[in-house]
This record gives C-alpha cells, sequence and structure tokens, in this order.
C-alpha cells in the first residue's frame, strides 16, 4: 500500500512520509564493515561482518577475532579466539524484561573462576553493578570487591563510580550530537559500561581516582561524513605531563 502511496506525486505529504521511511531504512544499514587502529606499534585492522544488522564476527589483522551470537535480538554470547582458533574467554549475557542483568566473563586461563558481574536497574534511571567470582567446579559465587555505578543520559554512559576494596574513581564523559558508528548494530544498545553502546560519541573522559591530585584526560577529536557518522577518531591521552596520540579508522 505505501510503495503505492508514494508513486502519487499529488500527494506531498505521502512523498515526504514515504521519503522519510526510505531515508531512515538506509541510514539504519549503516554498517561499521572495518575499523583501522594505529598507535605507536603501528596499525591494527578489524574486519567486520554481519547477518542483516546482527553483527556476526569481528577478525584483526594478526588473525585474531571474536564471534557474537544472537537469541532473537539480543546477543547473548560474544568469545574472543586467538590465530590459531583456540578460545581465549567469553562473556556470556543474561536478560531480564529486555534489560541486561548479568554478564559472566570466562577465562581459558583461569580454571578456577569465572567473573560475574550482576546490574540493578534503579528507579532514578542509574545502573549499579557488583561483581563476583563464580567457582567453576561448585557454582558458588564469592565477594570480587569491586562495585560500581553507571549513570546514562540521552543514551550516553556520562559517568561511572567504583569502588574496589576502598580504591575509589569517578569517571565523566561529554559526547557530541553525532551518530555513533556502531548504533545500527543489533543489541549493542542493550551492553552496559561499553562506550560502544552508546548513542553519540564522546568527546572527554575525565579519570579521577582517590589520593589522586591530578586527573588523567582522554580528549577525542572527530571527522565526519555527510551523514555525520565519524570516519576517523583521534585520541589523545594526558597524564600529567605526558600525551599519548592514537588514532580509530571507520570504514562502512
Amino acid at each position: 500500500m505505501k510503495k503505492i502511496l508514494c508513486l502519487v506525486s499529488a500527494a506531498f505529504l505521502v512523498l515526504s512520509s514515504c521519503s522519510s521511511d526510505s531515508d531512515s531504512a538506509k541510514e539504519s544499514s549503516i554498517l561499521v564493515k572495518k575499523v583501522i587502529y594505529t598507535d605507536s606499534d603501528g596499525a591494527t585492522t578489524s574486519d567486520v561482518t554481519y547477518n542483516g544488522n546482527k553483527i556476526v564476527k569481528s577478525t584483526d589483522s594478526d588473525g585474531e577475532f571474536t564471534v557474537y551470537t544472537y537469541t532473537g535480538d539480543v546477543i547473548t554470547k560474544s568469545e574472543s579466539f586467538d590465530a590459531d582458533g583456540k578460545s581465549e574467554y567469553s562473556t556470556e549475557y543474561t536478560y531480564v524484561g529486555g534489560k541486561l542483568a548479568s554478564s559472566v566473563r570466562k577465562s581459558a586461563s583461569d580454571t578456577e573462576y569465572n567473573r560475574k558481574t550482576k546490574y540493578t536497574h534503579n528507579a532514578d534511571g542509574t545502573i549499579a553493578y557488583e561483581e563476583f567470582r563464580v567457582n567453576i567446579a561448585t557454582g558458588v559465587e564469592g565477594e570480587y570487591g569491586y562495585i560500581g555505578k553507571y549513570t546514562y543520559a540521552n543514551g550516553n554512559l556520562v559517568k561511572e563510580e567504583n569502588s574496589y576494596y576502598g580504591s575509589e574513581s569517578v569517571i565523566t564523559s561529554e559526547y557530541d550530537t553525532k551518530n555513533n558508528p556502531f548504533k545500527n548494530i543489533t543489541g549493542f544498545s542493550l551492553l552496559i559500561g561499553d562506550h560502544s553502546s552508546n548513542s553519540n560519541n564522546v568527546l572527554k573522559r575525565t579519570f579521577n581516582s582517590k589520593g589522586s591530585s591530578t586527573p588523567t584526560v582522554e580528549t577525542y577529536i572527530f571527522e565526519y561524513d555527510s551523514k555525520n557518522y565519524p570516519t576517523k577518531m583521534t585520541t589523545n591521552t594526558q597524564s600529567g605531563t605526558s600525551v599519548i596520540t592514537e588514532t580509530t579508522e571507520f570504514i562502512y
């Protein structure tokens, strides 16, 4: 029906609606196909493949790769492998009511414990989290000592407060109003604490640690394409008088 209406040139409102739907569909199909990361050690390239808008696999230029598993439209597992195809670690995700409830990270190098993070979605919109060590043999959870809270605004992680046995830190972030390069990947927006899941792009991150008088500051400079998706990100990390510069390029 809508296709037929789009052929009626006299109906301006209908045409506008159809054009909007078409533009929206085109934008939602914009996906990162390649990421090139460059630092003082050289460049690393990651090629990303999809099934529709669902991420399937990312493969690094050194042969290492990560595979993603979905249940419906949510990511339930990511697993990373070395260049020989041997599993190094994996993360399994559990959801309740359409929100991330927990994640379990399993490392091939640790045969005794897994690391579990539980999330609590508070009434004020913040998300509290606590990490546990899970005995692989018995399934018993033990305190890990790491707790924290995430604060989101407009789909972006703007503040992270965490504590590890009394060692406290706060990370605050500022954003642009442009498109995050990973925004159209199905299920990414439900992942918590990952800047890839934000709606926009981080411009500045400030790390303040208890007992430290000098914060560490990361600033990000972007170049964008005509659709306001970033094509290049330059990261400058300043700690004291030291500045480290890295670049990331996005190819769609």
